[in-house]
């Protein structure tokens, strides 16, 4: 080969292991001019020999030896097919594709491609006359590039290996740096959405997920589940957490004004606008715009709600002028907006608009786990806002806040705390005696197992003087106590008893769950 060092040279300045093989093809034919040249690579697990022809895949499996390919695999040695004894692997397809169009002189030469005591990288296929094909295989020249081939094939094999090693080590960097950056900021959301439940987690996630996204948010859920503290993290934890946050309850504004208190209106738009005035768009502009109980706003202002999502352009009521704001949608509602939708009281292309990123809020009957953590929270908040000193939740009495409901859900068991918390006294725990009476439904009570008091006179279903004497005197002292919101000196004082007594009585019948 009289360029031989040139064609090396141009070998192993390749960067890729498909432009090996087609330059050193091309080599070989322009060097050595055989009439053609093939290379069959091994693919990634090594169980098939693959190669181009043209736009067609050819593949053999280097176990089938119905084609010679898998003979010189398995020999690991040259193999020179004559013409007339192609016919013998007429049976292979994928073969006779390859050879089908070569002369009646022309011979096939079939060449490991394989660097000493290591594995076969590639098969090489030459067609030519057989004399000459016999005079390539023992050119040293050629058995010498074809070594720096196969060696810098390796090479590039290991370069590439490394660099998918590498990749995989960077999104394995990347992926463990942004489960922490989510953990992180999981916990730092467990300072505003209480609970350690599995739903709350699975929640902070959508929440931390969302804020991230730059889509509109719509969360559903039950009132007094908080859709507005959720909103609230969604803004708080996004790249606009700089901006303002605006909310406003759709529900809670006349029809008449909701559309100037969103859009803002211009001095005389109407009665009693003497001044220009900025609507709640202008002010959530490069922030966040909440909009609760979406499901009541009114046809109209859904159409013009829609075009502001699609333009962020607005005009103020009376306004002749368009104005922009670069806002991010956040809305909520309780009830069923597909429903609305169907029944043609919800515009169907709003809907899908805002329907972006949906949010479930779970109710609180299904996370109760988080009972005992959010009534801690809600008595450190009224510690801290009336510098109260109130210890907790009697552990009895969170056993039977676990048995309620909560239709009203986390804003219920808040408001149930706050008044047990103004009836019990510093340094002191929330008792079910204290309350009882601000649970929604009085057939609960029963449900709670709240010892049960005899019917007065009723003593027809008495079939145990003791048990019935001891559930009457059960009732009455808890009775008593609620009454005097577990004040024990006067509880006994009003029953003739002294304070130990009671309190013996107390622990003997197991109504400190009361206290």
């Amino acid at each position: 080969m009289e360029n031989f060092f040139q064609a090396a040279a141009e070998i192993v300045l390749t960067r890729s292991s498909e432009s090996l093989s087609k330059v050193f093809i091309e080599k070989i034919k322009s060097e050595i001019f055989v009439n053609k040249a093939h290379i069959l690579t091994l693919n990634h697990d090594g169980r098939l020999l693959e190669c181009e022809v043209g736009k067609t895949s050819l593949s053999w499996s280097v176990t089938d030896f119905n084609s010679p390919f898998a003979h010189v695999v398995q020999s690991n040695s040259l193999m020179i097919l004559k013409n007339k004894d192609l016919n013998y692997w007429q049976s292979n397809v994928a073969f006779n594709q390859l050879v089908e169009k070569i002369e009646i002189t022309d011979d096939v030469c079939i060449i490991p491609m394989k660097i000493k005591g290591k594995q076969l990288h590639a098969l090489l296929l030459l067609i030519d006359q057989g004399r000459k094909l016999n005079a390539i295989s023992k050119s040293e020249d050629f058995r010498h590039l074809v070594t720096i081939c196969v060696n810098h094939f390796q090479l590039l094999l290991e370069m590439q290996e490394k660099k998918r090693h590498s990749s995989f080590l960077s999104e394995s960097l990347k992926d463990a740096k942004k489960e922490n950056v989510n953990s992180h900021l999981i916990e730092k959301l467990g300072k505003t959405l209480i609970g350690d439940s599995n739903e709350m987690f699975k929640l902070k996630e959508q929440i931390i997920n969302a804020a991230s996204s730059h889509l509109s948010v719509m969360i559903k859920g039950d009132t007094g589940t908080g859709k507005e503290l959720a909103s609230k993290a969604v803004h708080d934890f996004s790249e606009r957490s700089k901006g303002a946050f605006v909310a406003i309850n759709c529900a809670a504004i006349p029809e008449a004004l909701l559309e100037s208190e969103l859009f803002g209106y211009v001095k005389g738009a109407f009665s009693g606008a003497e001044y220009d005035k900025d609507g709640l768009l202008a002010e959530a502009n490069g922030g966040t715009l909440f909009l609760d109980e979406i499901g009541d706003m009114p046809l109209l202002l859904q159409a013009k709600l829609l075009r502001v999502l699609e333009s962020h352009s607005y005009r103020p009521v009376g306004g002749k002028v368009e104005l922009f704001s670069n806002f991010r949608l956040v809305t909520a509602t309780h009830v069923d907006l597909k429903a609305k939708v169907i029944d043609n009281l919800f515009r169907k292309d709003l809907y899908y608009r805002l329907y972006q990123y949906p949010i479930l809020l779970p109710k609180l009957a299904i996370r109760k786990s988080d009972i005992e953590m959010l009534s801690q929270f809600f008595i450190n908040e009224y510690n801290m806002k009336y510098k109260k000193h109130i210890r907790g939740v009697h552990f009895k009495t969170i056993d039977y806040l676990m048995q309620y409901d909560f239709p009203g859900n986390v804003r219920e068991l808040k408001h149930i705390i706050e008044y047990g918390c103004a009836q019990t006294k510093d340094n002191e725990q929330i008792s079910f005696v204290s309350i009882v009476d601000r649970l929604e439904i009085n057939t609960e009570i029963e449900r709670l197992n709240f010892p049960p008091l005899l019917k007065e006179h009723d003593f027809t279903s008495i079939t145990d003087l003791k048990k019935a004497v001891r559930q009457y005197e059960i009732k009455l002292i808890a009775s008593r106590l609620q009454e005097f919101h577990g004040d024990k000196g006067k509880a006994a004082q009003s029953l003739n008893i002294p304070k130990r007594t009671l309190t013996d009585k107390c622990l003997k019948l197991e109504i400190e769950s009361y206290q």
